[in-house]
Parts: C-alpha cells; sequence; structure tokens
C-alpha cells in the first residue's frame, strides 16, 4: 500500500498523522499491523507515535488537540446528515470522518459545545403522505369529542414482552430534535420478538389481560382466527359488564397495523362477532401509536418489570408470564384515567404536527 505523503521512510508523522494513530490504538483498539496496513505508516512511525502520548491512556497529559471552526462545521453537517451518521459512536466519528486525526474526547467536547448530546432514540412508524392524511383527518373528526363519548370506548391493544431485554438505539442530536425523522428508529427496523400480551381498559378501570400461550403456536402476529378463539372470549363477559354501566354505544378500539399485535388484513371474522355482540369497531389510523394511550401502559409495564427484574439475564416463558401478569395487576388506575383523559391533547398535537409524529 503507498505510504502517505510525509510517512515515507524515517520522517516523522505529523501533529495529525500522530493523533490518527493514538485514536486507532488507544480508542480502536486496533494492532500496531493493523494500523500499519490501514494507514501505511511505517511501524517504526506507529511505536514513535503511541509512545509520545504515554502507553495508557489513562495517563494522558495536557488538553485534547482543538478542532478549527471550519471542521467542528463540517462534522455538525456530517452527523445532521442521515439516520446513519447520527447513530456514529464518537469513535466511530473519528475514525471514520476525521480520518482519526481527533480523539474521541476531542470530536465529544466539539460537540458538547454546539449541544449535541447521545441520547435514545424515539421509535416511530413510518409516517407516508397518505398516512400523515388519514392521522390528520381522524384528529380532526375526534378533537371535540367529549370526556363522556371517550368514556365509552373500550381500549383494546396488544405488545410485545421479550425473555431477554432489547439494547437500545442511540443517536447524536440536540434538545428538541427527537423528532427529526434522522433521529427516529422506525419500528420497522426493530426485529418482533417475544410473547404478545393483551390487555383492555376503560372509563371503569383495567380488564382482563393475557399473554400468549405456547401451545397457540409462534408467538406472532395474532390472526383473526386466534382472535376469536382466545382473545375476544376473555374480554366478551367484560365488554359487556362495561355496556351495562356505560351505555349501549361502545366502540373497541384497536391499531390496524403490523406490529400493532393484531393484522388488519385478518380482521373481518373479528369485526363481524364484535357486531353480533353490539360492539361498534373504531379503528385508529396507521402508524398512530401517539393516539393510543394503551402504549403508556406498555410502557409503564416494561419500565416495571426492568426496574424490579432487569438484573436476570434471561427469563423462561413461565417467570416472564409472572412478571408481565405481575405488572399488570400493578398498573395503577390514576394513569389509566390520566391516559384516558390525554386524548383531547393527543389529537390537537396530531393537527398542530399537520398529522407527523408528536411527543405523545
Amino acid at each position: 500500500m503507498p505510504r502517505p505523503k510525509g510517512a515515507g521512510g524515517t520522517k516523522q508523522l505529523t501533529q495529525e498523522q500522530r493523533q490518527r494513530v493514538r485514536t486507532l490504538f488507544f480508542d480502536a483498539k486496533l494492532t500496531k499491523a493493523h494500523i500499519q496496513s490501514i494507514t501505511g505508516y511505517t511501524p517504526h512511525q506507529i511505536r514513535y507515535a503511541i509512545r509520545s502520548e504515554n502507553t495508557m491512556p489513562g495517563s494522558r497529559t495536557g488538553r485534547p488537540r482543538s478542532m478549527s471552526p471550519l471542521q467542528e462545521e463540517e462534522l455538525i453537517k456530517y452527523v445532521c446528515a442521515s439516520k446513519d451518521h447520527r447513530r456514529m459512536s464518537f469513535l466511530q466519528l473519528s475514525t471514520t470522518v476525521l480520518d482519526g486525526a481527533f480523539s474521541i474526547w476531542a470530536i465529544k467536547n466539539a460537540l458538547y459545545r454546539y449541544g449535541f448530546r447521545r441520547r435514545v432514540a424515539r421509535v416511530r412508524y413510518g409516517i407516508t403522505e397518505e398516512v400523515r392524511k388519514l392521522r390528520l383527518d381522524w384528529a380532526r373528526e375526534h378533537v371535540e369529542w367529549t370526556p363522556e363519548q371517550w368514556a365509552k370506548v373500550v381500549w383494546v391493544d396488544a405488545s410485545s414482552f421479550a425473555a431477554t431485554p432489547h439494547p437500545k438505539q442511540y443517536v447524536t442530536r440536540r434538545d428538541g430534535e427527537e423528532w427529526d425523522p434522522t433521529c427516529i428508529v422506525e419500528k420497522h427496523e426493530l426485529k418482533v420478538s417475544g410473547w404478545l400480551f393483551s390487555g383492555c381498559f376503560s372509563a371503569l378501570g383495567k380488564g382482563p389481560g393475557v399473554l400468549w400461550k405456547k401451545d397457540w403456536g409462534d408467538a406472532g402476529t395474532i390472526s383473526s382466527a386466534i382472535y376469536a378463539e382466545h382473545l375476544l372470549p376473555m374480554v366478551e363477559s367484560w365488554i359487556q359488564a362495561t355496556k351495562q354501566q356505560l351505555g349501549e354505544h361502545i366502540m373497541l378500539l384497536r391499531e390496524p397495523q403490523a406490529g400493532g399485535g393484531i393484522d388488519a388484513t385478518k380482521l373481518e371474522l373479528s369485526k363481524a362477532d364484535l357486531e353480533e355482540r353490539g360492539v361498534t369497531v373504531l379503528e385508529l389510523p396507521p402508524c398512530s401509536s401517539d393516539l393510543d394511550p394503551v402504549e403508556s401502559c406498555w410502557d409503564w409495564m416494561k419500565d416495571y418489570i426492568e426496574d424490579k427484574y432487569g438484573l436476570e439475564d434471561r427469563l423462561s416463558y413461565e417467570k416472564l408470564a409472572s412478571y408481565v401478569n405481575e405488572s399488570w395487576e400493578a398498573l395503577p388506575h390514576d394513569l389509566v384515567r390520566e391516559l384516558l383523559g390525554s386524548m383531547k391533547a393527543r389529537c390537537e398535537a396530531v393537527i398542530a404536527a399537520n398529522g407527523m409524529h408528536t411527543k405523545s
């Protein structure tokens, strides 16, 4: 491999070249031979660059080399350019963008000065123009609903609970950029794993909940047959009891998209069963977890399990079922009432966002 200008023979490396070697050695943990194959520097030049910065990164002295304003501007433009760039670590930014000429501390300090931090990415479905219009129309249609109207809705949804924790995706962003398209992880990027738990509640409180049983088959999308055979009977008596107390116009709401727990293309049988029971179906538009208050219940339950049992590396199905059921029972009634009272604000947020993502 041809050597870079100034790197051949016994010539000393420049300060930037020595910093590149130190970044690759101390931060990227590459061997000297690997560094030589990447850079073309001689073994002597590599050894000298490493010795000049002491043998251990913890014993370094002095301030890290600072970037020029132009280099900082180029770095920020690169970070903000795409999802892939947002997700790069400080080490990846150093070795990929700036050729290792600056340490991860120099990268971090430069970005921190402009308000950038590594933060957990928000997870949402991708919103197409067609879906945006559907969301906006739905929000406008329901924004003036009264609390009495929302009280008649029986909310039913499902979420996946895994036996092992899922790693979180981090992005580099500033405050207020959490809903920037480059900072969002779309749900279709995530692998669906774990066991589905279906639960429901209304203005009267929580209804029953059930975790997918092993003998139902693969823990995948709930088909209409599974829904009619196992889940609908579970909530039928509760729906009828709710109906007696709140009136005849009870509506079952669910989220019709992949990942929402129920396959919208296989719901005709379920809808017919519901109509026979006098239940009108009210469906959310696609990609509208921010309009579904049950989503906040799943977040609360998963936090509960993580806080109480998060130290367990891997759970058996029996333990997972026990913890999920325990978290459902522990879900506060006050939270349920608060969520039911948030629908007007949720609709207003979608309208303000012109149908795009909201913070709900």
